[in-house]
């Protein structure tokens, strides 16, 4: 996102008679030298101000102040200076106050690296010292430690998901905060909390998330979850080799010892997809009928795997095991499924010279579950037995297999 288009903002807002400035994670992530994805912007000018000096706007969150701005072809949301009242449900202010003084709209922030804002020339507002605990690998939380977490209870998790992000340590009194606090998490919706864990999950460090969630008990609420993250937690360092989130959460589950109800039970509690459900479940227990123990490979009868699940299934256990095996890496074990595949003359039943209206056609049958299971055995003797792909080899298969079946 265009740093020179945001700064466009600022400069018209500044021309105005106004304040404006660089605020929260676009700011950190400057410090840090890390990509930035979204650019805040805030100011002591109300909505209506914005509004009128950027014809082309998007009313986003009048009720909170917040105006998004286009600029070049791209959205920026401006936010007027505010403080919060009350919180209630552990998630949201009851109202929000216009102010015309930035650092208390930097003191109702999160963390110390979060509350740090910048101008378009890159001076820095840091009255919480927020730059002092990037360089030191800290994460702070502003003000008092407590009053930050019952206020907003989703910032336990942050705290997790940044230390894992960032490889930062928690300082010691919002740590102890954390952990006074964590059974407010059962006030915030399950699809939030899951935002949280994966992009935790989906971090450089997921160890690290994983172990201040056993050490803070942060998911407590959900005994199943909190038990997932502490008997997977000495595996967890497997989980940054993995490449997306349904196998991250197959190898925690089964690190934990999860099988298929177990797994089916905690893909329900995090509300995930249809989709990475059926295909975690069925990763965690085929890893538990495979059971590979840590860093000792193993020959795979890729052979079945391939006829029962597919090549593309075949592909994702295959990344598992690779991450099971992480510190003793077997070239040869790694590469058996690809070399089994290329010898394969036929790879799938698509790829069969007839098809299932051939089948109940010539064979002058109904079709039935009959056409799928000869499909399939027809496909395992062409990939596997020297079967021939051609028309005439298949049918004369079929009929002695349906032959065998009456008989």
């Amino acid at each position: 996102m265009g740093k020179s288009l945001a700064e466009n903002i600022l400069k018209t807002l500044e021309e105005s008679g106004y304040e404006a400035y660089f605020v929260g994670g676009c700011v950190r992530d400057w410090l840090l030298n890390r990509p930035v994805h979204d650019i805040d912007i805030c100011t002591n000018a109300h909505p209506g101000d914005v509004m009128r000096l950027f014809p082309q706007h998007v009313p986003t969150g009048l009720k909170h102040g917040t105006v998004s701005v286009k600029e070049g072809g791209s959205l920026f949301e401006v936010t007027t200076y505010r403080t919060e009242g009350e919180y209630e449900d552990f998630r949201r202010p009851k109202e929000v106050n216009f102010v015309s003084e930035l650092q208390l709209d930097l003191e109702r922030r999160d963390f110390t690296m979060n509350a740090m804002a910048m101008d378009r020339y890159g001076v820095l507002v840091d009255p919480f010292h927020g730059l002092s605990d990037l360089k030191n690998g800290l994460i702070r939380a502003v003000g008092h430690p407590e009053q930050r977490f019952r206020e907003d209870a989703l910032r336990i998790l942050r705290a997790v998901r940044f230390a894992a992000q960032l490889n930062f340590r928690i300082e010691e009194k919002t740590l102890a905060a954390m952990k006074g606090t964590a059974e407010l998490l059962q006030h915030i919706a399950i699809e939030r909390i899951r935002e949280e864990l994966q992009k935790m999950l989906e971090s450089p460090a997921p160890a690290v998330g994983t172990a201040l969630i056993v050490e803070t008990a942060a998911l407590q609420a959900w005994p199943r979850l909190q038990t997932l993250f502490a008997k997977a937690k000495g595996q967890s360092d497997r989980l940054a080799a993995l490449p997306n989130l349904p196998h991250k959460w197959a190898l925690l589950m089964y690190a934990a010892g999860f099988l298929y109800e177990e797994a089916r039970q905690a893909c329900l509690e995090l509300k995930l997809s249809k989709r990475d459900k059926e295909l975690i479940c069925a990763l965690v227990q085929t890893l538990a009928d495979i059971h590979p123990k840590w860093d000792v490979p193993q020959n795979i009868d890729w052979q079945s795997h391939l006829l029962e699940r597919g090549w593309q299934f075949c592909t994702e256990l295959n990344a598992l095991l690779q991450a099971c095996w992480k510190n003793k890496p077997d070239r040869d074990i790694a590469n058996a499924l690809m070399q089994i595949y290329e010898q394969m003359p036929v790879k799938s039943v698509q790829e069969l010279a007839l098809n299932g209206h051939d089948l109940y056609t010539q064979l002058s049958k109904k079709p039935g579950q009959w056409v799928h299971d000869l499909l399939q055995h027809l496909w395992e003797q062409t990939a596997f037995y020297q079967l021939p792909n051609t028309p005439e080899a298949l049918l004369e298969e079929a009929r002695k297999e349906v032959a065998r079946h009456e008989h």
